[in-house]
């Protein structure tokens, strides 16, 4: 009898995906045991999860020796890049997770919606680790999935429904068309690999560039839609506002992380070769993403809807570190997303907060109307949430706009920086609205904010977060450049 063997060796260095394996079990975990909890006992299932995040934090900086190394035959990839983005993503599913708690005490079936979205950061882990056209599009489609019935959740609730509806769709549709400019990307090239895709690219003659520019186009239409950039952004608004408010909070930071981080690495390692191709397109996605992200936030009533159109301008300003296409650019759009994580998990931890009796949630602007009169520390933090996402000096949000403005204007994109400050302007004002609301109006309803411990240490964090990053911004840029060494 003949001995059968594997056609492939065993995969070398393992150890380095122990995170994600230890994400992948503890979901399942989670979602087996909340069969067994009743109802008033849901919280137990968002400890689980939100211990399985931080556990997986030391897990994560026990690799940081294995930088450099790859394991599944290349397809996954650990350096200094992937292990900050990765902690970055694991913070704000901790607080995703802890402010989903109270809000879900009253819902049926918790455990399933913990352990979705440790089903999305397990896919999102991947995708900041991706150097691989396969492992990319799995990755994604592992993450949006789950991310799909989080949207949807609250079934009963036809807003969420029809959210998640719709960004399903056009979901599936983006990510069709990427997948077919993979196709061309493999056609010309026939690798899978990134490196070796960017190198091939190097020498590809006259006939094959029409393909490659189809390619590279369907690709960035795909990381686009994730990214929620125009005119990609068609779902954002209906699903931040249809969807459960912690949700909300998790899709407006966690995607972009690992989107950001993914398309990073794409460009540099796949596409070097055809930069200047690439750059006049993501110029054109950034200045249509900010005319519309901050022109569209004004009109706004519902401030959650105000909130997905203001992601769609702060993702408009990220483009630009990718536009710089040096290190400074790329280590601007990390310093971008860590000091975003803090502004914008902190305003959405204050609208839960808002969740009261009568039906009154906070959602719309005019519920915030004289709050400094009734919860003078909520307006103050509130307050300075919105001026750091304004870019107001000197909070975190001031920085992370200078640190991509920077790096376009050192790049030679003079003009594209001062658009994208007249954007920044312009984005002020429905910031500084809220603020006129919050100190100068008088209030319209009885404030029955909670007194949840939790939710206030997570105000607190962001709160003091942005303030510190805005004294002292200089270690987190370092932090943020040393990242990138190996990568770029």
């Amino acid at each position: 009898m003949s001995k059968i063997s594997f056609p492939y060796p065993f995969p070398e260095h393992l150890s380095i995906i122990v995170p994600e394996m230890f994400i992948a079990v503890m979901a399942m975990t989670v979602l087996l045991w909340s069969l067994f909890l009743p109802k008033e006992k849901n919280y137990i299932a968002a400890w689980m999860a939100a211990s399985a995040c931080a556990a997986a934090i030391p897990l994560l900086l026990s690799q940081a020796g294995a930088i450099g190394l790859t394991t599944f035959y290349g397809f996954f990839i650990l350096d200094a890049f992937a292990v900050y983005a990765k902690l970055i993503l694991l913070l704000t599913s901790i607080f995703a997770i802890v402010m989903s708690i109270d809000f879900m005490k009253k819902e049926a079936n918790a455990g399933e919606y913990y352990a979705m979205i440790l089903f999305a950061v397990l896919g999102m882990m991947f995708m900041i680790s991706a150097a691989n056209l396969v492992m990319m599009y799995l990755s994604m489609e592992l993450m949006a999935l789950s991310v799909y019935v989080l949207v949807a959740y609250q079934r009963e609730v036809v807003r969420s429904s029809e959210a998640a509806l719709k960004y399903f769709i056009l979901g599936s549709l983006a990510s069709g068309i990427m997948l077919y400019g993979m196709s061309f990307l493999y056609g010309v090239t026939g690798q899978f690999d990134f490196q070796a895709i960017g190198i091939a690219l190097q020498g590809v003659g006259h006939n094959g560039h029409l393909a490659v520019m189809v390619g590279m186009l369907f690709v960035i239409v795909g990381l686009a839609f994730k990214l929620s950039a125009a005119p990609f952004h068609m779902w954002t608004p209906d699903a931040y506002e249809g969807a459960p408010t912690p949700v909300t909070a998790f899709m407006s930071v966690a995607p972009k992380i690992a989107a950001f981080a993914l398309f990073i690495r794409f460009l540099v390692e796949a596409l070097p070769a055809v930069q200047h191709e690439y750059i006049p397109i993501l110029t054109g996605l950034a200045l249509l993403t900010m005319a519309v992200g901050n022109i569209a936030a004004i009109a706004q009533r519902n401030i959650k809807r105000m909130l997905a159109y203001s992601t769609i301008g702060h993702v408009g300003f990220a483009l630009l570190g990718l536009i710089a296409a040096n290190a400074d650019g790329y280590a601007g759009v990390l310093t971008y997303l860590t000091i975003y994580l803090f502004m914008n998990m902190g305003i959405f931890a204050i609208i839960i907060l808002m969740r009261g009796k009568d039906g009154f949630k906070g959602e719309l602007i005019d519920d915030y109307a004289g709050m400094s009169q009734k919860r003078p520390i909520y307006a103050l933090a509130m307050a300075l949430l919105l001026l750091s996402l304004a870019g107001i000096p000197f909070l975190g949000g001031f920085w992370a706009k200078y640190a991509v403005f920077i790096a376009a204007i050192e790049a030679g994109h003079v003009v594209l920086a001062l658009i994208a400050l007249l954007f920044s302007v312009v984005g002020a004002f429905y910031y500084l609205r809220i603020i006129k609301y919050i100190y100068f109006d008088q209030p319209r309803g009885e404030f029955e904010i909670s007194d949840n411990s939790t939710m206030q240490v997570i105000v607190t964090v962001c709160t003091i977060m942005v303030v510190v990053l805005g004294l002292f911004p200089g270690p987190l840029m370092e932090l943020c450049h040393q990242a990138l060494i190996g990568l770029v």
